[in-house]
């Protein structure tokens, strides 16, 4: 039975769609077992450029995305994390190792998907109601599959698009436009947030023959890494100056390298024509070529690259005043005419506090670990700007609760204002107990030990970026990032129990700094704990139901504090 070409068509876009979805449920999978790691370990990782170009392949080609990798290097550029010059290398490494992931699917590993589909569904099921990391892992294995089923429907369909006289007319004709089918690919590659899900399609389309045209394959690799780089620039239009410094550098880069081969394109075809294996493996090997072009080409001058978009991308001053709140009104003021987009303008005043409270930990740790003592006026005045936003977001939320908002901004509505409540409480515990503690050491000449010290400043450093992931978590309001965050307050519970154990091994063994240090010691561990169950509530509101784990009376406290 001969098939119709609407059939045909319409199992390329399904095949398509499954791909898609498989490998966002294997990413998935990736950032809830080891998301909390990779966003503590990665930008460590960029003291050295080579290492962070490893680091950016790995990235890649664990989520199967360099545009993930890309989004979250300008996040932490954006909050100040990494420089530009290093998250442009990262990213320039993250092509690379999406184009290695799409390389290895392209091996004969398709008959490989019944056993990873039977497998991942056992560990998905067994494991359903835990919160054991082999859930994720056959949540992975799934993903992985799905992606080898929907390679197996592409190949079969794909003979058969090739067999089509109407489509090898279309696809002739683009042969004879390279700007034209370059820019097609850009298109479907930037509608799909997928390079890997087009670089396969087309590999699979010229495996099948559909053309042997050797130009017209290099010009389809080129417009599909153009396409990746614009998803990027889309995500992170609103925010600060670094993050777009970041992604449209990775653009210029990207623009440039295929500029130069286009023009050299006649030249590169030949390349391909040389090239061994398969036509389909050839394809992703010329993609993979490209990008450790541009690794080889580019990755010396980031830092050039980085000083010419601070022309471009300034970061604007701040105001003089940063007391009061800017997107709602001040608690007392008429909330009659509340701003277009209520919920948006309620979430970044939100933000706001979430930013002084960072702010607020990062002082009390200059404070304890580096002993400027003067920052404690800072955490002064940060806690009376956490006080006044409080105020005017509660006045602001309840006003909004009276407006007729549908039941899911009502919930949603709801539970940002019991996260303020949360964060205030935060505030105080760093203002009125955290703060007291190096100024009675000075005052007494108690110290903490070297051991110590170190132990403080790493639950530090883990609670600060925690308060980014929050941050996340209330823009993103997916379940995907909450988990995450629920995950990282666990692993935040699991280091302070580590770090009590060791200060009362340095307590037998008679360490006298820990001796003289060690109700303070005790003390800031149980704060930090307190300050991350506070920090990290706003992760049970976002997870449904059926998706929330157990919870300890601590977290439920923390969620419903009336």
């Amino acid at each position: 039975m001969v098939e119709s070409g609407t059939y045909e068509l319409t199992m390329i876009l399904g095949a398509a769609t499954l791909m898609l979805w498989g490998v966002r449920m294997a990413r998935t999978g990736v950032m809830r077992a080891y998301g909390a790691e990779i966003r503590e370990i990665l930008p460590r990782t960029l003291k050295n450029r080579l290492v962070a170009l490893l680091a950016g392949a790995g990235s890649a080609t664990i989520l199967q995305s360099s545009i993930a990798v890309a989004v979250f290097s300008s996040t932490l550029a954006a909050l100040g994390v990494i420089p530009v010059a290093d998250g442009l290398v990262l990213m320039l490494g993250a092509d690379a190792g999406s184009a290695v992931v799409a390389a290895l699917l392209t091996l004969n590993l398709k008959a490989m998907w019944p056993v990873l589909m039977f497998v991942g569904y056992l560990l998905h099921s067994i494991y359903a109601e835990s919160d054991s990391p082999a859930k994720q892992y056959g949540r992975i294995l799934l993903g992985i599959a799905m992606v080898l089923i929907a390679l197996t429907f592409m190949s079969q369909v794909s003979s058969a698009l090739a067999n089509s006289e109407l489509v090898r007319i279309v696809v002739s004709s683009l042969g004879d436009e390279l700007l034209i089918a370059l820019l097609l690919f850009a298109l479907l590659t930037w509608l799909a947030h997928s390079s890997i899900a087009i670089l396969l399609f087309w590999a699979s389309l010229v495996q099948a023959g559909i053309t042997d045209n050797a130009a017209l394959i290099v010009a389809a690799i080129l417009g599909i890494n153009v396409g990746n780089a614009i998803p990027p620039i889309v995500m992170s239009m609103n925010q600060a100056a670094p993050s777009r410094r970041i992604v449209v550098g990775h653009a210029i880069i990207k623009l440039a390298g295929v500029f130069a081969c286009f023009v050299a394109l006649h030249l590169i075809d030949r390349l391909y024509a040389v090239l061994p294996g398969l036509a389909g493996f050839r394809v992703v090997v010329l993609h993979i070529l490209f990008n450790l072009m541009l690794i080889a080409v580019f990755s010396w001058r980031v830092d050039a690259l980085a000083r010419f978009m601070e022309r471009f991308f300034i970061t604007a001053d701040k105001p003089v005043s940063t007391i009061g709140p800017r997107y709602i009104p001040n608690a007392g003021e008429d909330c009659g005419d509340v701003a277009a987009f209520p919920v948006l303008a309620l979430t970044r005043e939100i933000l706001r506090i979430l930013g002084t409270i960072q702010n607020m930990l990062e002082a009390a740790l200059d404070m304890l670990i580096a002993g400027k003592h003067e920052r404690a006026e800072d955490i002064l005045r940060m806690e009376e700007k956490v006080n006044t936003l409080f105020k005017a977001v509660r006045a602001y939320a309840v006003a909004l609760t009276r407006k007729g908002l549908d039941e899911t901004e009502q919930r949603r509505v709801t539970a940002l204002l019991r996260y303020t409540a949360n964060l205030e409480n935060a505030g105080d515990v760093i203002c009125k107990t955290m703060l007291r503690i190096p100024e009675s050491m000075k005052k007494s000449g108690k110290q903490f030990s070297d051991e110590g010290k170190t132990e403080l400043e790493r639950l530090f450093r883990f609670l600060i970026g925690t308060t980014q992931l929050s941050a996340e978590v209330i823009m993103a309001w997916h379940p995907d990032t909450a988990n995450l965050l629920v995950q990282r307050k666990r692993d935040m519970k699991g280091m302070c129990h580590d770090s009590s154990r060791r200060h009362i091994g340095r307590l037998s063994q008679g360490h006298s700094d820990a001796m003289s240090s060690s109700s303070a010691h005790l003390d800031l561990i149980s704060d930090l704990r307190w300050i991350s169950t506070q920090i990290s509530s706003i992760g049970y509101d976002v997870l449904p139901e059926s998706d929330s784990p157990g919870r300890t009376e601590e977290e439920k406290l923390a969620t419903n504090p009336e």
